[in-house]
């Protein structure tokens, strides 16, 4: 018997699968809100047995499997999503890889790998633990964060995690110095003045702030005392306390930078008084 009635077929095509959330926030044009839901989603979808929940507007809240707890800002992602510099792909997956390292069992902490850097007082208050986080006062809104370079991350040190290697709070900014130097590329001061810019590699410039032999070295390019600001972890200027230009040029910059760069630290101008940074009130 004939069941097929029909000399010729037609095959019909499924209809195409939806796009990953990874290729939704890669491929298409996100809004801040938008992108927070969908990296949240990707979040979860790598993270099956963590609970991934916001706690702010763009703070989210992990707690692992066994119950521990932590925390990732997503401002700095999304800044750097938005400018469009990086490869979208490779910033995302690489951020997922970060949160999926927080919290795990920590490797032992190797002395040469601990580095100085340079944060803001409301940085300071985010850390979790904030009261056990190793941090020094530098300055007005600026503080010292001590913490251990990783290939995939930075990770704050705790009082317990130096008593562990047989350090003491007083050692810790020599050593910090000390490992930056090595790590670090040679500084190289830009601009023909009256205000400069210091650059070496991306994520420790600010930190150039304690390096005393630089501001030795260009202490006579200026006029006056050296004034400095750090906008961002990777953008570091100074000029004179005796150049009017060089101050009001430094300052819009600063204020510029601080709004709408990733990783942003201070506004704030200081000044170098007696080998020590001090802040210095523009009038």
């Amino acid at each position: 018997m004939k069941f097929w009635p029909f000399d010729s077929k037609i095959n019909i095509e499924r209809p195409d699968s939806e796009p990953s959330t990874l290729e939704r926030l890669t491929e298409q044009e996100c809004t801040k809100d938008i992108f927070f839901l969908l990296y949240v989603k990707l979040l979860q979808e790598n993270m099956p047995d963590s609970t991934i929940e916001f706690s702010g507007e763009s703070v989210i809240r992990i707690v692992n499997s066994v119950g521990k707890e932590s925390f990732s800002y997503l401002d700095n992602l999304w800044l750097k999503y938005s400018d469009g510099g990086e490869d979208r792909a490779e910033l995302i997956k690489k951020h997922v890889r970060m949160v999926q390292n927080i919290g795990k069992s920590d490797p032992p902490i190797e002395k040469q790998n601990i580095v100085a850097m340079i944060k803001d007082s409301e940085y300071a208050k985010k850390i979790p633990g904030n009261g056990n986080t190793m941090a020094e006062h530098l300055c007005g809104d600026l503080w010292i964060v001590y913490a251990v370079d990783e290939p995939e991350t930075i990770k704050t040190l705790s009082l317990e995690s130096i008593t562990a290697v047989g350090l003491e709070e007083d050692e810790l900014r020599n050593l910090a110095v000390e490992n930056l130097s090595r790590i670090l590329p040679a500084a190289e001061c830009h601009g023909g003045g009256p205000w400069y810019l210091l650059t070496a590699g991306a994520d420790y410039v600010a930190s150039l702030l304690l390096f005393n032999n630089i501001w030795e070295q260009v202490a006579d390019m200026v006029s006056g005392n050296i004034v400095a600001t750090v906008p961002t972890r990777d953008v570091l200027m100074f000029t004179g306390s005796e150049s009017e230009e060089g101050l009001s040029g430094m300052r819009a910059k600063s204020q510029e930078l601080c709004r709408t760069e990733p990783y942003s630290i201070s506004e704030s101008l200081i000044v170098r008084n007696a080998g020590k940074w001090v802040m210095f009130n523009l009038t």
